[in-house]
C-alpha cells in the first residue's frame, strides 16, 4: 500500500546537533585536534579590550578550516553551507537557532586582523609541532614545488610602462574598444585582442594581482598562465608538511630559494634537521646542492647528464645506495600531496590576490592537509555498532 505523508508538521523539536553528525564523519576526527583556547590566545592581542563583543575568533577559523576540508573556498558559499550543513555547523559550534554571519565577516577580519599578524602560519606550525612531539616525523624529507593559478585573467596584464591608475586605464581601454552596433558593450568584461602580441614577465604586469607572473614548467605543454610558485617540504614517513611557502615565479631559482627557506625555518622554529633531502631533477643545480651540503644534509637529488662539478659528483655517487632509492621512491608522495590539495582543498587556484594574502591562504591549505594526516594517525577510528 502506498504510504501517505503526515499532513501535520511538528511545531517544536527537542534535538541536538550531535544527532545530525554521523559517528564516522571525517569532521568528528579532526575537531579534537583544534584547540579553541589556543586560537583565542593567539588572537586576543588583535582585538580591542573595549567595545561590543566580536564573533569568537575560534569560530571564524573553524569555519574556514571546515570549508576548505569540504572543498568550499568561496566565502559566500561557505555562509550558505553554514546555514544548511548540520555537520559543518556542529564543527564550528553554531547552535540551531543561530544565523550564519555575513560573508564580509571573513574578508574584513582577514584584512584588518589576521593577514599581517601571521596567525595562520602559527596554526600551521602547531600541527608540525604536534607531529614532532608524537614522534610521527622522520629525519628524511622531500622538497618540491608546484605552480598554482592566480586569481587574475590574461586580460588584466598591461605593459609595465603604464603609469595610469587602474580605474583610469580601464576607462581608456573601454573607450578604445571597437564600436559594434550589433553587439552591446559589456563594461565588466572588455574586449581585448592580444593575438600576435608578445607578452612576458619583463614587459607586462597584472592590474588585478600585481604580484602574480606568467608561470610555466616549460616541458608540461600546458602553456604559461598567471600564477604563483608554491614550495613544500614533506617528511617521508607520514607525509606531514614541515613547511609551505609561496614565491613570485622567477624560474627554477625561486623554487630552490623557497625550499631552502623552509628548511631554515624548520630548524629555527622546531629544531628539526633532516639527514637527507629528496628532490627531482629540477633541483640538480650546483648552487642548490652546495647550499644543502652546507646544512649537513645528504642531497638525494635525481641527477642529470649535464654538470661536472664536485657538487654534482657528490650527488651522483649516492645514486647506487639504498637510502637514495628509498628517498626517490618517497619523492612522489609530495606530488600526491599537492594533487590532493589541488583536487579537494583549493590549491588549484587561489581565491585571494597579492603575495601576502596568497601566502596566508597557502598556510590555511597546509593546515588542513596536516590536520587530515594527524587525524588518521592520532585519533582512533570509531567503532560502529554492528
Amino acid at each position: 500500500m502506498v504510504g501517505e505523508k503526515d499532513p501535520q508538521l511538528t511545531l517544536y523539536y527537542s534535538l541536538s546537533l550531535e544527532t545530525f553528525v554521523p559517528q564516522d564523519h571525517p569532521l568528528r576526527r579532526i575537531r579534537p585536534l583544534i584547540d579553541d583556547q589556543a586560537i583565542r590566545r593567539e588572537c586576543r592581542p588583535l582585538y580591542s579590550p573595549i567595545g561590543r563583543p566580536s564573533i569568537p575568533p575560534e569560530q571564524l577559523f573553524l569555519a574556514l578550516v571546515g570549508g576548505y576540508l569540504l572543498g568550499i573556498t568561496s566565502e559566500r558559499r561557505l555562509v550558505m553551507e553554514l546555514q544548511c550543513n548540520m555537520a559543518l555547523r556542529w564543527f564550528v559550534g553554531l547552535n540551531l537557532d543561530q544565523n550564519a554571519w555575513d560573508h564580509s565577516t571573513f574578508s574584513q577580519n582577514r584584512r584588518r586582523r589576521f593577514d599581517r599578524a601571521g596567525v595562520l602560519e602559527r596554526f600551521f606550525d602547531q600541527t608540525v609541532k604536534k607531529a614532532l612531539e608524537a614522534g610521527l616525523v622522520s629525519r628524511h624529507a622531500t622538497a618540491d614545488g608546484t605552480l598554482v593559478r592566480a586569481n587574475a585573467s590574461f586580460k588584466s596584464f598591461v605593459p609595465i610602462e603604464l603609469t595610469l591608475d587602474p580605474e583610469e586605464y580601464k576607462k581608456r581601454m573601454r573607450s578604445q574598444d571597437r564600436d559594434d552596433r550589433d553587439e552591446p558593450k559589456d563594461p565588466g568584461n572588455r574586449a581585448v585582442n592580444f593575438r600576435g602580441e608578445k607578452r612576458s614577465n619583463r614587459t607586462h604586469r597584472s592590474i588585478t594581482d600585481p604580484d602574480c607572473r606568467y608561470v610555466s614548467k616549460g616541458t608540461s605543454g600546458t602553456g604559461a598562465f598567471p600564477g604563483y610558485l608554491v614550495n613544500g617540504v614533506m617528511e617521508n614517513r607520514n607525509r606531514i608538511l614541515l613547511g609551505i611557502g609561496v614565491e613570485i615565479f622567477q624560474g627554477s631559482t625561486s623554487e630552490e630559494r623557497g625550499c631552502l627557506a623552509i628548511l631554515d625555518h624548520a630548524k629555527r622554529r622546531f629544531g628539526y634537521h633532516p639527514e637527507s633531502l629528496g628532490a627531482d631533477k629540477g633541483f640538480f643545480h650546483e648552487e642548490f646542492i652546495r647550499a644543502v651540503l652546507r646544512r649537513k644534509v645528504a642531497p638525494h637529488i635525481a641527477p642529470l647528464v649535464r654538470g661536472s662539478s664536485l657538487a654534482h659528483a657528490r650527488v651522483r655517487m649516492r645514486v647506487r645506495g639504498e637510502p637514495y632509492r628509498l628517498s626517490q621512491r618517497c619523492r612522489k608522495k609530495i606530488e600526491e600531496l599537492f594533487g590532493e590539495g589541488k583536487d579537494w582543498h583549493g590549491l588549484r587556484r587561489f581565491q585571494r590576490r597579492g603575495l601576502l594574502k596568497v601566502r596566508q591562504e597557502s598556510f590555511l591549505i597546509g593546515w588542513v592537509l596536516n590536520l587530515k594526516r594527524l587525524a588518521k594517525l592520532l585519533i582512533p577510528e570509531p567503532q560502529l555498532a554492528g
